[in-house]
């Protein structure tokens, strides 16, 4: 279950992951703007990953790698601890109705998860076009004395200063909306 590093990247190469890739447009963006730093985007569909992996190949991206994962059960077992760099969850499914909150990604224990992955300074990375959203996710993280906001405690941050983005960002923004995004540093 491992992902599998690259060898031409180095045992010391930043590590970038996207959690919950969906046709991993952000993670393609990021590896081909930035080919010094291995970018991992995982995923729970099979079929979807599959089609990263070929297209990551076609296009010559060796620094990326797409798999597999379900983030609740799954991703203590994917990276080793303090190994990763930045985590980002753009546009998680918001899952509105309050017997479903539990699938969604930032809850304790998948949270303890990735402070255990990242390294200290490390980055949590979060962007949604919902704004309950964006004040759970604010809620959960905020509790969490692992983590720092970059923006200050309880503060959204503006911009996106990663050089990529998923297409729901470039939707969103497109449409006049507004993204609520949130940086946390591992403290």
């Amino acid at each position: 279950m491992p992902v599998q590093w690259p060898a031409h990247l180095g045992p010391m190469a930043a590590l970038d992951v996207e959690l919950g890739c969906a046709d991993a447009q952000f993670s393609f963006a990021l590896a081909r703007a930035q080919p010094q730093r291995f970018v991992v985007g995982l995923d729970i569909r099979e079929r979807i990953i599959a089609l990263g992996q070929r297209r990551a190949a076609r296009e010559g991206l060796p620094n990326l790698t797409l798999a597999y994962c379900n983030l609740g059960v799954d991703l203590d077992r994917v990276f080793a601890p303090r190994s990763v760099d930045r985590f980002h969850l753009l546009f998680p499914d918001p899952w509105f109705k309050a017997k479903h909150h539990k699938r969604r990604v930032l809850e304790p224990a998948v949270l303890s998860v990735i402070a255990a992955q990242l390294r200290p300074g490390g980055e949590l990375h979060v962007a949604t076009d919902v704004f309950e959203l964006g004040l759970a996710a604010l809620e959960e993280v905020e509790a969490d004395e692992s983590f720092e906001n970059l923006a200050g405690a309880w503060k959204f941050t503006r911009d996106n200063p990663y050089g990529a983005s998923s297409r729901r960002e470039q939707t969103t923004i497109a449409r006049g909306q507004r993204v609520w995004r949130m940086i946390w540093r591992r403290r």
